[in-house]
């Protein structure tokens, strides 16, 4: 029984993930302070290589719930691309770094526009200057 956990685990950990991809991320358990709903589509926002080295990967959640969209609720609009059923915001101050373990599927990547204002939504909210 051990083998076969070992060789899901190997391959839960090898996915092709890419940045700008949209993944369904199981949170549970969640904390105080944190998005309720337990799994929700999360966009990878780590880059390529970091993707294909660690067992981590860095994602911003998604939420349908949003009255309004600013800099850091980044609207996203629902497209064959993202497969997004409803429209949603990425909340980009919630970044969080997760065992791929926590990855359930692949929905979607993202265009680059909507990926671009995730990425300056992220660095507004760390307080980093994109070169």
């Amino acid at each position: 029984m051990k083998k076969h956990n070992l060789r899901l685990q190997k391959a839960l950990n090898n996915k092709e993930i890419r940045q700008s991809e949209i993944w369904l991320v199981n949170y549970e358990p969640s904390r105080r302070g944190e998005l309720g709903k337990t799994a929700r589509p999360s966009i990878v926002i780590q880059s390529n290589e970091a993707c294909a080295l660690l067992d981590t990967v860095t994602v911003v959640p998604t939420s349908t719930n949003i009255e309004q969209y600013d800099e850091l609720y980044i609207y996203l609009k629902p497209s064959r691309q993202n497969s997004l059923s409803k429209p949603s915001a990425a909340i980009c101050s919630h970044v969080y770094t997760i065992s791929k373990n926590n990855l359930i599927k692949k929905v979607g990547i993202l265009n680059e526009q909507d990926f671009s204002s995730i990425q300056k939504g992220v660095a507004l909210h760390l307080d980093i200057e994109l070169y």
